[in-house]
């Protein structure tokens, strides 16, 4: 166990547990010091977290898909979603698509990549109903959202939708105000380091509007 003090000379003098003492010129004390501060931050380490993207559709016309036809499993325009529609999915549900009682489709496009993998979990979770089958189906870039309809039916089902949609983005406002405030945190714990780097995430953090 040591103590230190400093001398006139600019010397710290470090004194053990037996009494004695030995002078360390400063810049070495210093630097000593700034190792174990490296050090620190290796063993923690601890990293700033990205906020999350929400949901969003585009409103483009071009955009959106709406088409009637005559057999889903059978018509090329839904080969980009068959993976979904036939994969985990309630019995009932599949009865209908092959017996062909839906008879309108709504393809619409999200801001969405196979990197999210955190909102395209969130999609999985809300795809499906109490019953168990899928509201909408989504295709292999995790980019279009297909809602099947019976004739009649697609404006009540769309609606459905989009309120999952929503129920989403109010989950990922959540986290990401939880995002910021552990941000906010691991940059006071890191204050001791002293990098210039941390202030300014830390300011992106603060002022930064997602």
């Amino acid at each position: 166990m040591t103590d230190h003090k400093f001398s006139a000379n600019g010397e710290i003098l470090l004194f053990f547990n037996n009494g004695i003492s030995q002078a360390k010129p400063l810049n070495t004390a210093l630097l000593i010091l700034h190792f174990g501060v490296e050090d620190m931050e290796i063993n923690d380490n601890i990293i700033y977290k990205n906020p999350l993207s929400h949901i969003n559709i585009d409103r483009s016309i071009n955009s959106v898909e709406y088409f009637s036809f005559n057999d889903l499993m059978n018509d090329a325009r839904f080969n980009e979603f068959m993976n979904d529609i036939t994969h985990n999915n309630d019995e009932i549900e599949l009865n209908l698509i092959r017996n062909k009682a839906y008879r309108e489709a709504v393809i619409i496009s999200l801001n969405l990549s196979r990197k999210n993998n955190a909102v395209i979990e969130m999609l999985g979770e809300e795809q499906k109903t109490f019953g168990g089958n899928k509201l909408f189906y989504l295709n292999e870039m995790f980019d279009k959202i297909l809602v099947a309809a019976v004739h009649g039916g697609m404006e009540g089902k769309l609606n459905m939708v989009i309120n999952r949609l929503n129920k989403i983005n109010e989950k990922i406002t959540r986290i990401n105000l939880r995002i910021k405030r552990e941000n906010l945190e691991i940059y006071l714990k890191r204050q001791p380091i002293k990098d210039r780097k941390d202030s300014i995430v830390n300011m992106i953090n603060r002022n930064l509007k997602v």
